[in-house]
């Protein structure tokens, strides 16, 4: 199958074989189709007064509006100035060393909820320290033996090998 080229310009049959012959009786017939008379005429005197009205239009003062305006050019340099001061003034190295003082109470404590570690409550102790206040507030309160043998009773295996029978 062939395919139908759309071009919409056409030219006739045999246009080009007489084209030249056509061309050439055109040019040789005394027909133009110049007009014979001028279309444009300059005025009478024209170039007579031509330089009074060119000095009397170059003397007056015209307002010139500067192509590079040194406003914008501040500006561009202004902003490029701080670009540069904010990128070399910081500090991009800075690391402020974390603490443990710095973290709150709170904080700690949420992070041990939250995690499990397989410590004892002895290993735990041996790293928190341990300030005078605190021992000084546990001195202070007074347990009563009730309490001691109830906690005793719920958190110890063998109550029996205690012996607290001969210390009472």
């Amino acid at each position: 199958m062939k395919k139908k080229s759309k071009i919409p310009f056409n030219t006739p049959q045999g246009y080009f074989d007489s084209f030249e012959e056509r061309l050439v009786d055109k040019l040789s017939t005394e027909q133009t189709t110049m007009p014979k008379a001028r279309g444009f005429t300059v005025p009478d005197n024209y170039f007579d007064m031509f330089n009074d009205k060119l000095t009397n239009k170059l003397s007056k003062e015209t307002k010139v509006i500067p192509l590079y305006p040194y406003n914008k050019i501040m500006a561009i340099v202004a902003s490029i100035a701080a670009i540069f001061i904010i990128f070399f003034g910081y500090d991009w190295n800075s690391t402020e060393e974390l603490s443990f003082s710095a973290l709150a109470n709170t904080d700690i404590e949420a992070y041990f909820e939250n995690n499990e570690f397989d410590l004892t409550s002895y290993e735990i102790a041996e790293v928190l320290p341990f300030t005078d206040t605190e021992f000084s507030n546990m001195l202070n309160s007074t347990l009563e033996n009730e309490n001691i043998l109830d906690y005793l009773n719920d958190n110890t295996i063998d109550f029996e090998e205690l012996n607290l029978q001969d210390n009472e």
